[in-house]
Order: structure tokens, then C-alpha cells, then sequence
């Protein structure tokens, strides 16, 4: 099964699509893929000898980890601990600085709060630092009015996080450690180890330049991206390191509605909907692209998708960086991880995932898993 998948997803990386990646995809209680393959460190030659990826690799997933800080949220939605509705600044009163008083916990989940700030995004120094990247969030007027679609690239986790940190009277990676079973593997906010050797590197393999919201996202990308400073920084939304094989588990339950395969319920199955459905669509002026979100997810649409090229709508999910696609198919129930480590554009996201996904989808449709 999948053969096609897998000589596509070897092509691409034998061409040079990235140096190294994992696909694994999960459907039926079942793995149908588990494939690894290529450079995990030493592409670049100053780094050494190189490492093969091997299905245990980690790599640096990025806003993949949205999904995660979404589940969080839900989960103390459903312990009736937090009400989305309410403003952030109900759990956070520092929030409510620079006119942002009346932003809602949904509408950062649903990347409508107008709060960008890009000068977060390259200084990476500031990361370890929580209490400080609070403040600067805190003291930050809105960018787009409130209620605008504008995708949040590191905003979204920082302010989300800060509000669990302030339900739950714990930080972020440490509540949802005590949520998540290891089962599920590892999904890790951040790195508390000093051995960074299990960890992929990230590689920016595109033009010189690439703009997100007027900031230029190539310059430093590998610096800012493998730097110990950042791996053992809790950045939610935007750093998380996983395997393929965790990516993929972690969707396989919430396409069972939020039960693990052994049984245990970690969300009611109608507060995680809420999640999985869309609640926004539209153009995004940050993206330049239109998207259908949902609270810390997206969804697919009719056209074009990195979740295939046909309609995707029954396809929610997240992508990571220019780098990773992992997403659930809820028509066939399929839970599908890409992961690799070579970065260029939003088009190259398109342009590779978009066939894989495809592949597999129409594959798993035919077999009727």
C-alpha cells in the first residue's frame, strides 16, 4: 500500500527537495507508512560528517505545534476553566494595554486579534526569556484591526500559552505533559536536555529573500532556527520538535474525537468539533493566501491544497515552517505526517506537498483502508 506515496516522496528528496524527512501515515487503528530517509545534520559542510534520519529523528516542526496550544486550550474548555469567549485580558490583565482590552481568547485561536509583532520574530535572544516576551506583547498596539483575518506566526502560542499558564497555574509544556499519554510520543515544546544530537537541522534552501508580513523570514532562518537558545526556549505555536510517527498519532486522535487508541478521553468529542470545524474564512493579507481556519487549525478547500490538489475539505491540519504538512482526512480517516528539513517558499509548500497528499489520499480512498 502506498507505493506511490513512497516513490514520490524518495524522488523528491533525490532531487533535492530537502535533504532529509519522514512520512508516516496512520489510518484504521493502523501504520500503512513509516518511511525515513535521507540528511538529519551535515548537509552544510562546516557541520561535519553527515547524520542519517532515522524514524526516532526529531525534527524542528514550527507552527505545526499550533494545533497543540489549540488542544490545550480545548482541553481547559472542557474543564470548564477557560471561556473563549471572554477577553484575554480576563486571564491576563496586562494584555488589555494599547486598546486590546476587548480581544478575545477566540479570536487569537481564530488569528483575528490585529496582535502581530514582527520584531519578536528575529529576536530570537529574547526567547528564553518568557516573562519578557510577555511584555513586549503586552505593550504592542494591534497591527490590524481586531477582527481581521491576519495569520499570527509566533503570537498565537505566546499569548494562548501566557493564558494557559494563567488557568492552570502551570507553563504550557509542563500541562500538556500531564495531558497527553507517551503513547502518543514525542511531542516536545521545547528541549530540557543539553544533548541536542537527536534533533534535526533545519536548512533554508530558497532566494535570499523571503517576505511574511514585510519581514524578510530567509535572513538568519538557520541561525535562528537550530540555535540552543531557541530548542530550549518555549516559543508554542511556532517551535516544537517531533518525530512523524508523534505528528501522526496525535491526529489519529482527534480523528477518534479525542480518545486515545487504548480508550482514554482527553477532550468531549463536542468541545474538540469546535476546533476541528471552521470558524473563519478568507483572505489573509499576512499569507497572501486564502485560508479556511478553524481555532489553531487549517482547513482544506475545493481548489489547491498542500492537502491535495482535489477538495480537501474534509482535511484539517497544520503546517510547519516551508518544511512540514501534517493533517487528518476525516472522510477516510487518515492521519497524515510530513516532515522534512529543507525550507524555500509558500508556492514550494504547495508544489511538493500537494502531489504526496494527493497520492495518498487517493490511494487510501480506493483501498477503503
Amino acid at each position: 500500500m502506498l507505493h506511490k506515496a513512497e516513490s514520490l516522496f524518495r524522488r523528491q528528496a533525490d532531487r533535492g527537495a530537502f535533504p532529509g524527512g519522514q512520512l508516516v501515515v496512520r489510518g484504521g487503528g493502523r501504520e500503512l507508512l513509516n518511511l525515513s530517509l535521507g540528511i538529519a545534520r551535515g548537509f552544510r559542510g562546516e557541520e561535519g560528517e553527515p547524520v542519517p534520519v532515522t524514524e526516532d529523528t526529531l525534527f524542528q516542526v514550527m507552527s505545526t505545534s499550533k494545533p497543540l496550544v489549540a488542544f490545550s486550550i480545548a482541553v481547559l474548555e472542557d474543564q470548564g476553566i477557560i471561556d473563549v469567549e471572554r477577553p484575554v485580558a480576563h486571564y491576563i490583565p496586562e494584555f488589555a494595554r494599547q486598546g486590546k482590552g476587548e480581544i478575545t481568547v477566540l479570536e487569537v485561536l481564530t488569528h483575528r486579534s490585529g496582535v502581530i509583532v514582527p520584531r519578536l520574530w528575529h529576536e530570537h535572544g529574547l526567547w528564553p526569556d518568557w516573562d519578557r516576551v510577555q511584555e513586549v506583547i503586552w505593550d504592542a498596539a494591534p497591527r490590524y484591526r481586531p477582527g481581521t483575518l491576519a495569520y499570527h506566526p509566533y503570537e498565537f502560542g505566546w499569548i494562548l500559552g501566557e493564558v494557559v499558564r494563567r488557568a492552570s497555574g502551570q507553563p504550557l509544556d509542563q500541562f500538556l505533559a500531564g495531558v497527553l499519554p507517551e503513547s502518543l510520543g514525542p511531542l516536545r515544546l521545547r528541549l530540557t536536555e543539553d544533548d541536542r544530537t537527536v534533533v534535526a537541522h533545519s536548512y533554508w534552501l530558497g532566494a535570499k529573500r523571503w517576505k511574511l508580513g514585510g519581514q524578510d523570514m530567509a535572513a538568519g532562518f538557520e541561525e535562528r532556527n537550530n540555535a540552543p537558545s531557541t530548542l530550549k526556549s518555549l516559543v508554542p505555536g511556532a517551535s516544537m520538535m517531533a518525530t512523524a510517527s508523534a505528528l501522526a498519532r496525535f491526529y489519529e486522535m482527534l480523528l477518534a474525537g479525542g480518545a486515545t487508541s487504548d480508550g482514554a478521553r482527553l477532550v468531549r468529542s463536542e468541545v474538540l468539533e469546535r476546533y476541528l470545524t471552521a470558524n473563519v474564512s478568507g483572505f489573509d493579507p499576512m499569507l497572501r493566501s486564502f485560508l479556511v481556519v478553524g481555532r489553531g487549525f487549517l482547513l482544506g478547500w475545493r481548489g489547491p491544497h498542500p492537502y491535495g490538489w482535489w477538495d480537501s475539505r474534509a482535511c484539517v491540519g497544520h503546517g510547519g515552517g516551508l518544511c512540514t504538512v501534517v493533517f487528518g482526512d476525516r472522510r477516510i480517516g487518515a492521519a497524515i505526517a510530513m516532515v522534512t528539513n529543507g525550507n524555500r517558499s509558500l508556492w514550494d509548500v504547495q508544489r511538493r506537498f500537494a502531489p504526496l497528499s494527493s497520492a495518498i489520499r487517493r490511494e487510501l480512498a480506493a483501498s477503503s483502508l
